[in-house]
């Protein structure tokens, strides 16, 4: 099961870890298959009929669909439907097209259409040899992928059932079956979840008999990983993008990530989802030109799945380094997305693009579209709706030096706050932003030393407010303190964080500092 990772915070993992957690460990501790497939006629599994011959014609349509040919996959799965009719296999690949155009496109009428498939596709696996550690295993990875479906639409409790059902096979068919390496690639993404579960709701997985660490779950993807090193290991490409996203999210090791995608691990040649993946990362690691340089020659035509989000992405980068045509790039997502998510951020980055042009007009044009059109299922698309219902017009320099040190550019951005103080803002949020901002541009430029005065003034000034920058402060100052191995420190500030009620990116920041306090958890069991 591929793991799709988005700009703020995590997502699928991140936004799945909160809500997940709560409802999944508060329910029924039996789940019975009555509790997910209507006890019809129609859904009683047959005989075991079927078999599970992931045979050379399969593994190119694997192939072709993760790098979004969906075309070409389907023309695949209908070859093979139709020389080996008994073959199970191909209904499990057909899951992984309706996952990809459910995340991709996050459109709620395609996904109320594609659900009719998943029952269908359970059922037609249970007529498989239950000996086959692909039994166990396609039921799992379907139960995960419509769960983490579920949360785009906000459908939580549903998800969480899913997701335990999931655990629970991949649980079992371990035990069956413990050298079957793709059973560690799922357990190890949701034993990382499981270790995120905040302390207030451990009893409920102690309970449940439910153990999993963000330590744990590394370790079994890193397996699966070294596995596929020296064996034909199926599920290798999707196994090196969880764990790529779990490294920079989770392990919260930026440069060890972007390390990975430079690497052999992940070819760009004609694949879409590395080049989504590799770009990504740069984005989120402060390489900036080296993002847009592989969205720029990313491959495209009809053969490939669209990608609206490339184009989302494209825009940001293209507005961190402040260039012209960073609007062309939001207007096409805007244009081509028909689904629910970064509408409203990119309508704001529109703004912010016309407003550094100095075209108030435009500015409040597309800040009134932000508030107008889209929806507030995620914190970039809550903070943007925030902005344009305050009314409150970015500072213009403290926006250049926010695009510029989030893209890498650190000495030019610290060049427009040079020789000023907070004295020379008005607005409380400037001067709040101006200490945060300066500490930001230190810290990712690797002098974290010289960050923590202007962190601690900013916590010190802002932790009353609605703004992210004292919270996201905090973190920053946990983070420090954690790669110092002052742990106690450390923990301070991660739970500083964490009590900070209400502002921006909330959500995505308190993942974070919950991610931190598991890895010192995690450290001190280990060296005690």
């Amino acid at each position: 099961m591929i793991y799709l990772g988005t700009i703020k915070g995590i997502s699928p993992l991140g936004r799945a870890t909160l809500l997940f957690l709560v409802f999944f460990f508060l329910c029924s501790a039996s789940v019975r298959e009555a509790d997910y497939i209507p006890n019809t006629k129609d859904n009683i599994a047959e005989a075991p009929s079927g078999n599970f011959d992931f045979n050379v014609n399969c593994r190119n349509a694997y192939d072709a669909i993760l790098q979004l040919k969906i075309k070409e996959g389907r023309r695949l799965i209908k070859r093979e439907k139709k020389n080996n009719p008994d073959n199970i296999v191909p209904f499990f690949l057909e899951n992984y097209i309706d996952f990809l155009l459910i995340n991709v496109n996050n459109n709620y009428e395609e996904f109320k259409v594609l659900e009719k498939n998943r029952i269908r596709r359970l059922n037609k696996i249970r007529t498989g040899d239950r000996k086959s550690p692909y039994y166990l295993y396609f039921q799992a990875e379907i139960y995960m992928q419509w769960a983490i479906s579920r949360l785009n639409f906000n459908q939580y409790l549903t998800a969480f059932l899913e997701m335990r059902k999931a655990y629970q096979l991949l649980t079992e068919n371990a035990k069956k079956f413990p050298d079957f390496v793709a059973n560690k690639k799922s357990l190890g993404m949701i034993h990382t979840v499981i270790g995120t579960i905040p302390d207030n709701f451990k009893w409920a997985s102690n309970v449940m008999n439910l153990k999993g660490s963000i330590r744990q779950g590394t370790e079994e993807i890193e397996e699966a990983i070294a596995y596929s090193k020296t064996h034909d290991y199926i599920f290798a490409q999707e196994t090196n993008i969880t764990y790529v996203f779990l490294i920079l999210y989770m392990q919260n090791d930026p440069e060890r990530a972007w390390n990975m995608v430079q690497s052999d691990m992940f070819p760009l040649d004609e694949n879409i989802l590395h080049h989504f993946t590799a770009a990504l990362i740069a984005f989120r690691t402060g390489h900036n030109d080296r993002c847009i340089e592989i969205l720029e020659n990313r491959p495209q035509g009809n053969e490939f799945m669209r990608m609206p989000f490339l184009d989302y992405l494209h825009g940001l980068a293209k507005l961190q380094r402040l260039d012209d045509d960073a609007n062309v790039y939001l207007e096409k997502y805007i244009k081509y997305f028909q689904g629910l998510n970064y509408v409203k951020n990119s309508y704001q980055k529109l703004a912010w693009f016309y407003l550094l042009k100095d075209d108030l007009p435009k500015y409040k044009a597309f800040m009134q579209q932000c508030k107008d059109h889209g929806n507030t299922l995620i914190d970039a698309d809550k903070q943007a709706q925030k902005e344009a219902e305050k009314k409150e017009i970015p500072h213009t320099n403290l926006l250049k030096a926010r695009l510029l040190s989030d893209g890498g550019y650190y000495k030019i951005a610290l060049e427009l706050l040079e020789g000023k103080s907070v004295d020379d803002f008005t607005r409380k949020r400037d001067k709040i932003e101006f200490t945060y901002r300066a500490g930001r541009i230190y810290d990712l430029w690797g002098k974290p030393d010289k960050a923590m005065g202007y962190y601690v003034t900013t916590i010190k000034n802002g932790g009353e407010e609605s703004y992210y920058f004292a919270a996201n402060a905090a973190l920053m100052m946990g983070i420090i303190y954690e790669h110092k191995q002052n742990f106690s420190k450390a923990e301070t500030y991660f739970h500083k964080c964490l009590a900070m009620k209400d502002h921006e990116y909330k959500n995505s920041i308190d993942m974070k500092a919950k991610a931190g306090l598991k890895r010192i958890e995690e450290w001190e069991e280990s060296n005690n």
